[in-house]
């Protein structure tokens, strides 16, 4: 499935997906348009405008909900965090003018992280001030214990926060980050989540984060792995490579894949970008201990014209 970039050559903007737990992906763009690809169906639908426009989104699946926020806040806050939600009943005449509804599915505008930003000053919403200071540097989705489910989200200036699924609302979690870049993988069959190490991003961590949330305190890794750097080839050597973006994915079965989109610059050739794919297994050994088992890497050349920005 190919999806043209919206707009005229002169005014391209780019699209961005995101894989909701049934399968579908979402695709928006930067206007706020979205639909809904349905690979089991081999279908495309549209679905309802966003409240407002996401420039750099990040997203959660929760149930069959999707969690939409922007990286970085704009300084009132306005629809900066929304959610695509299924619509089981017409929602009450007193409540339309907050529903954005198109056939079964809608956008329920929701708060942003605390602190409330200010109208009266320059304020990002969870410390956000300028262009990068204060982004979305990790999240993970997490269960509360009970029953309840929580997106836990770190900013750069601000510590860390969770967000009730179920009331909506914001709490702090705390003055430290999360130990991981990206987002977190929950892998259910062993309770934990494993994602990219904050401190070092050739190494594949894991950790519990149901006990962060029962007890407010940076979660300690619980599994650590090195050896995820992107392998150099010999026409790669001496020249510029970048790795821009790593990624976990988990497939099922306590089976993940590690990804490492990156760049190389060759002055004969210009900037060539590539993915490198490497499975990995989660599998517990004698006495209940676990063991992450690397298994094999593949890499795939885009050339110029296309950059891979994440693996669903």
């Amino acid at each position: 499935m190919a999806f043209c970039s919206p707009g005229t050559t002169a005014t391209a903007m780019g699209m961005e997906f995101m894989r909701r737990n049934d399968g579908s992906i979402v695709g928006i763009d930067h206007t706020g348009r979205a639909v809904l690809y349905d690979p089991a169906a081999r279908a495309v639908r549209t679905l309802p405008a966003l409240a407002a426009p996401k420039l750099m989104p990040v997203s959660a699946a929760v149930g069959d909900d999707l969690y939409v926020m922007e990286t970085t806040p704009l300084p009132d806050g306005a629809g900066c965090f929304e959610a695509l939600v299924r619509l089981e009943d017409n929602p009450a005449e007193s409540d339309s003018d907050k529903w954005e509804v198109g056939d079964n599915y809608l956008w329920q505008p929701l708060p942003p992280p605390p602190p409330p930003p200010s109208p009266c000053v320059n304020a990002y919403a969870a410390g956000f001030e300028g262009s990068s200071r204060g982004m979305i540097c990790g999240y993970a989705v997490a269960g509360d214990g009970d029953g309840g489910t929580r997106i836990l989200v770190s900013t750069t200036t601000n510590g860390t926060y969770s967000f009730d699924t179920a009331s909506s609302a914001w709490s702090k979690a705390g003055d430290w980050e999360l130990p991981f870049r990206g987002q977190a993988e929950h892998v259910p069959e062993h309770g934990l989540w494993f994602g990219i190490s904050d401190m070092d991003h050739t190494i594949l961590g894991a950790w519990n984060l149901s006990s962060t949330i029962q007890q407010p305190q940076p979660p300690v890794a619980s599994l650590q792995l090195k050896g995820f750097s992107v392998e150099s080839h010999s026409d790669d050597r001496r020249r510029e490579l970048e790795v821009y973006t790593s990624q976990v994915v988990h497939l099922g079965g306590g089976k993940l894949c590690v990804a490492k989109m990156f760049s190389v610059n060759r002055r004969e050739r210009g900037k060539i970008n590539f993915a490198m794919l490497t499975g990995v297994e989660v599998v517990r050994c004698r006495g209940g201990k676990l063991r992450i088992v690397k298994h094999k890497s593949c890499r795939y050349n885009f050339g110029e014209d296309y950059t891979p920005d994440y693996l669903l």
